[in-house]
């Protein structure tokens, strides 16, 4: 079978819908079908409407686990933020889809002349590309899957020409039941919808040495360690988990230490530099990580927290379970399906600083009950929530449609 999947971005950048496709078309690989990513050579989704984004250093066309990856660099245009927006306003659905102050300009993504056997379009709001591949669908009389990533925490990925764009779908894969719900309320058959969860590679991410990074940034065995992987940004609950372990600490006998690591947005960094003259020698931040370091990281935590509003699963919930850690996420989307308040972690409303604090300081405080609810979340991971079984999952829905 041949497949076209397009994505906004794609390994090596990491993010949930990221690692998602490449554990999916790297099994359809190992099967023997052949699969062309096209994607955009941004790293930073800042690259979509700004020279200054860091990009992938990878050529036009590269192979990543023996699929072939076709990335393509964004036009960049004068006010392009301001034009974009504009042209969103204009009443037409597939303009719509393809104009907005945050999308890419790529024409080369409705330029593919390749036939293909089925077409899937990944990640909302970034609809450009899920438009390609259906329009790539239409052009091989082929079977057009979508799945969405829909952030129901946050506005704008539920908009009239997103879910026209859905329709146009033969198969619709969501990740939560609240997802497929939402799709449901919206008026979109649900025969067309199926829910497929995320899945996580346990074996890359337990066995850690608990001391090994502690050592390395200075922290001692029994102080209290938060940490958060991930984009590092306002809308992951990044700045407020600083605000809140920054409360903390004004009242504590000893430092409780906050442990970010992945890429930090621009926002994330003026928020730090506005605090430059502030003692916060317990944050830090790691930035870009090679995944080799995630088992120590995980095992040098005592509590996980990312209180997101842009996450439609969070995969690293799985894999802070996995390690037997609590977890304090926000009452947003689907995470708020996930995460199992009071039974494998602790929910509080997005950007409610006092209450992140109050939901930390009850886990530093009760040790028992952290454990309790890591416990928890350990067993219910145990199994089936690899990608095996969601590429099982994902090849028998595909061959019904």
């Amino acid at each position: 079978m041949r497949i076209a999947w397009f994505i906004h971005r794609y390994a090596p950048v990491v993010g949930g819908s990221e690692n998602f496709a490449r554990a999916m078309v790297s099994r359809f690989v190992a099967r023997g079908d052949q699969v062309d990513v096209y994607t955009s050579d941004a790293w930073e989704l800042s690259r979509f409407t700004s020279r200054s984004g860091r990009k992938v250093d990878l050529p036009t066309f590269s192979s990543v686990d023996d699929a072939k990856v076709h990335r393509f660099a964004p036009y960049h245009l004068p006010a392009q933020r301001y034009i974009g927006k504009l042209l969103s306003y204009l009443p037409a659905w597939k303009i719509q889809c393809n104009v907005g102050s945050y999308l890419p300009i790529i024409p080369q993504l409705n330029r593919v002349e390749s036939r293909y056997d089925l077409t899937v379009g990944v990640a909302f709001p970034y609809t450009n590309f899920s438009y390609a591949a259906w329009r790539l669908a239409q052009r091989s009389a082929c079977p057009f899957v979508v799945i969405p990533f829909l952030h129901l925490g946050s506005a704008g990925y539920t908009r009239p020409h997103q879910i026209k764009l859905l329709k146009q779908a033969d198969l619709i894969l969501a990740v939560t039941k609240l997802e497929a719900d939402t799709l449901v309320r919206f008026g979109i058959d649900p025969s067309k919808i199926d829910v497929l969860p995320m899945a996580f590679d346990k074996d890359k991410v337990t066995g850690g040495d608990r001391l090994r990074l502690r050592e390395h940034l200075g922290i001692c065995d029994g102080t209290t360690v938060i940490g958060q992987v991930g984009a590092l940004d306002y809308n992951k609950g990044t700045e407020h988990l600083v605000e809140a372990v920054d409360r903390l600490n004004r009242a504590a006998s000893q430092p409780i230490h906050l442990i970010l690591a992945g890429l930090p947005t621009s926002g994330f960094l003026r928020f730090l530099e506005a605090r430059s003259s502030q003692n916060l020698g317990w944050l830090h931040v790691l930035g870009p990580f090679d995944d080799a370091i995630l088992p120590d990281l995980y095992a040098a935590l005592d509590i996980y927290a990312m209180p997101s509003r842009t996450d439609s699963f969070g995969i690293v919930f799985l894999e802070a379970w996995a390690n037997g850690k609590p977890v304090v996420a926000a009452d947003a989307g689907g995470v708020a399906e996930v995460v199992r308040h009071e039974v494998d972690g602790l929910l509080i409303p997005f950007c409610d600083v006092a209450r992140l604090e109050h939901a930390l300081e009850r886990l530093i405080t009760d040790k028992a009950y952290a454990h309790a609810l890591g416990e928890s979340g350990q067993s219910r991971v145990a199994t089936g929530w690899t990608w095996d079984d969601r590429f099982a999952q994902l090849r028998d829905r595909i061959t019904q449609i």
